[in-house]
């Protein structure tokens, strides 16, 4: 019952018996939004010592195409600064959907940033030889379920630990909790927490520890007393 509002009289939505990692494009046209903060954290910090971005990430459906035998899905990716509006970056993105994860097709490594619809935190497959490839949850979650699967260089965990409510549009949604780490060796490279309900993911929070915060010259951009200030960096992804 972790999250649930037992007085609320607004409805709610069960969570999903399976996940569908793009419900609601089905039509062309349709889109999703999601504002994605980033900001750098001191450990115990009760505010963010900077915030590096924010924008506001659309995926706009526009068809379905075959691609060697398999359906991939031609969706529109949109940046925007959240306070202006600027866009930022506007490309066309295809995506496909296999047994070993989504694929971005042609799109390099570290062109997957603004894209909340995967699940590791890592960002992409760094091992040479390995495709653009991202994880993604199983087609159906149960109570209690883990993984630990390679990706690359790195090991990651991921285990269901909770199940919140979420207000969301008017009503509350049941999210499965998703839990993942993020393994160089024995290192935690990142870390990351992914709430699913049946309108798809809700909400993701993704943090890297021990950043190398340096300004354009190259040195660290604070430091007390000659010592770098250790600092997270921290992305936060909301469905809007």
């Amino acid at each position: 019952m972790s999250g649930c509002d037992l007085f609320s009289t607004r409805e709610i939505r069960s969570k999903p018996s399976d996940i569908r990692v793009l419900p609601g494009l089905s039509q062309a046209g349709d889109s999703v939004t999601f504002l994605a903060t980033e900001a750098l954290w001191r450990a115990g910090g009760q505010v963010p010592e900077q915030v590096v971005s924010k924008r506001r990430v659309t995926f706009v459906f526009g068809k379905d195409s075959l691609a060697a035998g398999d359906t991939v899905k031609v969706l529109t990716l949109r940046v925007r600064e959240d306070s202006s509006g600027q866009l930022v970056e506007e490309a066309q993105r295809l995506v496909r959907f296999t047994s070993e994860g989504v694929e971005l097709p042609g799109v390099a490594g570290g062109a997957a940033r603004y894209y909340p619809l995967k699940t590791a935190a890592a960002g992409a497959v760094t091992a040479p030889g390995d495709s653009d490839a991202f994880l993604v949850l199983p087609s159906m979650l149960i109570e209690g379920w883990n993984e630990t699967t390679s990706m690359g260089l790195f090991t990651v965990n991921r285990t269901q630990t909770a199940v919140d409510t979420l207000g969301y549009r008017g009503h509350a949604e049941e999210a499965w909790v998703i839990s993942e780490s993020v393994l160089d060796g024995n290192h935690v490279a990142s870390s990351g927490k992914y709430w699913y309900g049946t309108s798809g993911l809700l909400k993701a929070e993704q943090t890297w520890d021990d950043f190398d915060w340096r300004g354009s010259d190259g040195n660290p951009a604070r430091s007390e007393g000659g010592t770098a200030v250790a600092v997270s960096l921290r992305r936060s992804v909301v469905r809007l």
